[in-house]
């Protein structure tokens, strides 16, 4: 009798130390992110004398550019980890990722749509013209708008659709337990939503090249402000990814036996989509599309600590973090004084290691 006792007893204390050690591991990788770059930062210059002007100067990097930007690329990590497991918890596929089920590219072709073709304007203008220049509403809607970054709002809408009609034609005609049609038409529609954002940016008499960048995966140049203002959806998303989370682990044995334990099927998969689209719409406006995060967080977190969500998913989400920040460590200091965009990084990890779970048979893909 007292053998599962022990057991549990053991098993709490490996996920208390796993939980610590993945702690200092992503305090690590935030420490060098805000130290590392094309002006390195010592430790020793920050705890100098207070009015010198090696500590001045240290500071300033530090709090305006190193520390915004670092929280923004922790926060961007977490988002795109967590995503990544509930997709592939949610849709029993291991190769689920929003990169490559085509949301990231919605979510970004909805940003681009946005910025080049003043989509946001428009809406603003056109609820205020229907709601009366002089009401009462039309200065809500305007106050409203002014809170909501246009570019957000579309990246959202475009999250919302590429995840809703990926999911459509996934399953409307390969059954509800198909999962390389979920891959197959994800790539499809992503490469589709990648051309026309392309075509968009390339035919546009703005200049482009910021915003070609920025659909590289790039944070240079995001500070304090781009942090406040994800930090409100990002919060939306992931207390509705925990919400969710014990629904997903009913959902492990089927969707017919998950709907004999009292799950609503279709209303999870709306919380799924929403909560997705709401993390990565997010990510993208934090940093552009940053492909294979998703993928590669949720994999290595199931290595330690198993497949039920309620603990796969806070480490999906460190491990989506720590990966992030090294990544985008790297994108600053490997060609110095010049950077390249993180997603050019996480996506040479991400191709081979996309390759290799092809290529594993437990996958049973």
């Amino acid at each position: 009798m007292p053998m599962p006792d022990k057991n549990k007893a053991h098993q709490k204390t490996s996920s208390v130390l796993l939980l610590s050690i993945s702690l200092v591991l992503l305090a690590a990788a935030l420490l060098l992110s805000c130290c590392l770059g094309a002006e390195p930062i010592p430790l020793s210059e920050l705890f100098q004398k207070q009015g010198s002007e090696a500590n001045r100067f240290a500071r300033i990097i530090l709090l305006q550019l190193r520390l915004p930007r670092s929280l923004l690329v922790l926060l961007t990590g977490i988002l795109l980890g967590g995503s990544g497991a509930v997709f592939q918890l949610f849709f029993r596929n291991p190769l689920a990722e929003p990169g490559i089920m085509g949301i990231s590219a919605g979510a970004t072709l909805g940003a681009v749509a946005a910025g080049v073709l003043g989509l946001g304007q428009g809406l603003g203008a056109g609820l205020a013209s229907g709601l009366g220049a002089a009401s009462g509403l039309a200065a809500a809607a305007k106050f409203l708008l002014s809170l909501i970054s246009p570019i957000n709002l579309f990246a959202f809408l475009g999250a919302l659709g590429a995840g809703a009609l990926v999911t459509f034609l996934a399953f409307s005609r390969a059954g509800r337990n198909s999962s390389i049609m979920l891959l197959i038409c994800g790539t499809a529609l992503g490469t589709l939503y990648s051309a026309l954002s392309s075509m968009m940016l390339l035919t546009s008499n703005r200049e482009f090249h910021s915003l070609y960048t920025w659909i590289l995966g790039s944070f240079n140049g995001r500070g304090w402000s781009e942090l406040l203002f994800v930090l409100i959806p990002a919060a939306v998303s992931i207390v509705i990814m925990f919400a969710i989370s014990n629904s997903l682990d009913l959902l492990a044995g089927g969707e017919t036996s998950a709907a004999s334990l009292g799950v609503e099927v279709n209303q999870l998969r709306i919380l799924v989509l929403v909560s997705g689209a709401l993390a990565v719409s997010a990510a993208v406006c934090a940093g552009g599309t940053i492909g294979f995060v998703g993928l590669i967080a949720p994999h290595i977190a199931r290595k330690f600590v198993g497949p039920m969500a309620k603990r796969l998913l806070p480490f999906s989400m460190i491990f989506g973090a720590i990966l992030l920040l090294l990544s985008d460590t790297v994108a600053r200091i490997i060609i110095v004084p010049s950077e390249l965009p993180t997603g050019i990084i996480t996506s040479i990890l991400g191709v081979p290691f996309f390759l290799s779970l092809c290529l594993t048979r437990k996958n049973n893909l």
